[in-house]
């Protein structure tokens, strides 16, 4: 299995962060490596027809919800499943777990159905047709945030003009989700920055950035942070906005955040709405990934102790998929009586 470096990395103490629900964001290329998580004891890694799995699971950067999810997946997964090691890695996101996997660097990672998609198709962003991702299993839906504080001149995603604007990290699904939504819109703001949400929490904070966007779960770690500390304006769009933006963009849809979800939110938020989706590499063996899949749907009461997104975990939604199923997967939910629609069906099972 091949790893890859970046200038630095940086240890993350995931047991902890995970558990107290530190989040994530995404930047363009891998910045940090994650330790494996803890093994567990051998008595339960003794079974399996396969050989010991040590592996790389693509999240994101911290500050939303991809973290906190990589993190509590990989070491329920690395309790339960025999001759499993999964290390968590925090990278660019989307782009850079799909990247990743096609190139052999990566096994496993969290995407958007709308990046997965256009990248197994070789449209949209995607240089490429990347045909080694294979979906998983469905997570959670997530939105685009957009924000300012409350104590700003910002109250309409059109007063984003001549502001400066963070998108979040180059490559993650914020950056070119608010990008796109800007473009659509019309609206031309003084100045972009591709930050992770962290670092465009903190910016906004110090005056340093006017608004943000940011794709997480509901409710996203880093909004119940922002919040504890200041006001914050929760931005919605009219149902003509997202009207054109779905038009442009099938693999997205409208979505609303229920008031009173976040502290400062006293009405219903219309938003772009995605799906999340675990992704893995086609040459994954089959049985084990019969395993992780079983394993996660048997552990969903572990991972909503982990992030309460993960109510949404459950085998109905395996059809949000963009991609073709990996056959361990496609056996399980055969099992469970799910009907697999055709073009969710590997070329290896055709």
């Amino acid at each position: 299995m091949k790893k890859y470096w970046t200038g630095a990395l940086m240890s993350l103490g995931l047991c902890v962060a995970v558990m107290t629900g530190c989040g994530s964001s995404e930047s363009s290329t891998p910045q940090s490596q994650a330790p494996s998580t803890p093994e567990a004891p051998a008595e339960q890694k003794s079974a399996g027809s396969w050989d010991m799995q040590r592996l790389l699971l693509g999240t994101s950067s911290q500050g939303g919800t991809y973290y906190v999810w990589g993190g509590g997946w990989a070491k329920i997964m690395n309790e339960s499943v025999p001759n499993t090691d999964i290390s968590v890695e925090v990278t660019g996101g989307p782009n850079t777990n799909i990247q990743l996997i096609q190139d052999g660097q990566m096994e496993l990672g969290f995407a958007t159905t709308w990046l997965a998609g256009e990248a197994y198709n070789g449209v949209g962003w995607a240089d490429k047709k990347y045909d080694k991702i294979r979906g998983l299993f469905p997570m959670y839906s997530s939105v685009l945030h957009a924000y300012s504080l409350k104590d700003g001149p910002i109250e309409t995603i059109h007063d984003f003009t001549t502001k400066h604007v963070s998108v979040g990290a180059p490559g993650s699904t914020s950056d070119k989700a608010g990008r796109e939504v800007l473009d659509i819109l019309g609206i031309e703001p003084s100045k972009i920055s591709g930050l992770p949400t962290n670092t465009a929490v903190g910016n906004l904070r110090d005056g340093t950035v006017d608004a943000g966007f940011a794709v997480t779960g509901v409710p996203g770690p880093f909004m119940m942070d922002l919040e504890t500390t200041h006001e914050v304006n929760h931005i919605g769009l009219t149902d003509e906005e997202l009207q054109k933006i779905t038009e442009k963009f099938p693999y997205w849809s409208a979505g609303v955040i229920p008031k009173g979800t976040y502290k400062h939110q006293t009405e219903d938020t219309k938003v772009v709405e995605f799906w999340n989706y675990a992704i893995g590499s086609s040459e994954l063996p089959e049985d084990f990934v019969y395993e992780l899949v079983k394993r996660t749907f048997e552990k969903q009461q572990d991972l909503l102790a982990v992030d309460p997104s993960a109510k949404q975990t459950v085998v109905e939604n395996v059809t949000k998929s963009s991609i073709p199923l990996h056959p361990g997967a496609v056996r399980y939910y055969k099992e469970q009586g799910i009907e697999i629609p055709d073009n969710l069906l590997p070329p290896e099972m055709k």
